[in-house]
């Protein structure tokens, strides 16, 4: 073998050893967690769709309600100092995380089969019933989806909000459900007319209510078929693989939820002992 092309294999050895070692360092890279980058950052961005008193921007622009002040309160406890939120309208909460706008959705977003067959949720934050949003004197006296059936009304429901699956499963028609982009839609649509009620959470309708003189919240109920409550309770989501980090809160959530200090902490936002959740996650996207 030739002095010089004994040189070459050698360099070219070499670059393949450096070239497969920074594959390598690359591989190490992509295999940081979400859970190891936010510590490792300080900090969090978060989904919310602006939804009182679960999650919502306050006068000054601050991220605040149930939801994200007890994230906040585990992200704390895990290092995380910082959560910044991401405005999104609710039927796009899912979507955006899953495309990485934000690294979990902080809205109270109820637990149900069907999302837990798209993304991994903590354990629930809290429970609450359901109500409807009518106009002042409620015209139609619409208590409940069963009412509206019976007397062939339109609600008007927010896209991607478990209110929807409900109202089918009580026999409203498609035609009988308006879609709308948010809460604020929602509102505008019964007060136009084109719908007789909103589907909301109890507190979501109360806090609604109380703001405007021209509709009512109805009697708030808890949705039942068959013999089966579906209460609603809801918590944080994240994607599939970050289940390091699901657990990371669902072992912070444990120690806290039901606490005097958590108690104290939600009170603000119109909650108490009666919205305590009452399952786990598991059970839930189990169809427990």
């Amino acid at each position: 073998m030739k002095p010089g092309f004994a040189i070459r294999r050698a360099t070219m050895a070499l670059l393949i050893l450096l070239g497969a070692g920074s594959l390598l360092s690359a591989g190490f890279a992509q295999a940081e967690s979400t859970l190891e980058r936010i510590r490792k950052e300080g900090s969090i961005r978060v989904g919310f769709a602006n939804e009182a008193p679960y999650a919502y921007a306050d006068s000054s622009g601050e991220l605040t309600g149930e939801s994200p002040t007890v994230f906040r309160h585990v992200m704390k406890q895990l290092g995380v100092d910082k959560v910044d939120g991401v405005l999104t309208e609710w039927g796009a909460l899912i979507p955006g995380l899953k495309a990485g706008r934000f690294d979990a959705i902080v809205a109270s977003m109820y637990i149900t089969p069907k999302r837990c067959k798209q993304i991994v949720f903590a354990d629930p934050t809290y429970g609450i019933g359901e109500a409807l949003i009518v106009k002042a004197g409620n015209p139609d006296g619409l208590r409940n989806y069963a009412d509206a059936v019976r007397k062939k009304r339109k609600i008007a429901f927010v896209a991607g909000t478990a209110e929807i699956e409900h109202g089918r499963m009580a026999g409203m028609s498609r035609k009988q459900q308006l879609i709308v982009p948010d809460f604020a839609a929602a509102i505008a649509a019964v007060k136009a007319g084109r719908a007789s009620a909103a589907a909301l959470t109890a507190l979501t309708a109360g806090e609604l209510a109380a703001k405007d003189e021209g509709i009512e919240r109805a009697e708030p109920f808890t949705f039942t078929h068959k013999g089966k409550s579906y209460r609603g309770e809801g918590s944080f989501g994240f994607r599939p693989e970050d289940t390091e980090l699901r657990d990371a809160v669902n072992a912070e959530l444990k120690k806290f939820i039901g606490t005097d200090e958590h108690l104290a902490m939600i009170a603000p936002f119109g909650f108490d002992k009666s919205n305590l959740p009452e399952k786990t996650a598991a059970q839930h996207c189990a169809g427990k």
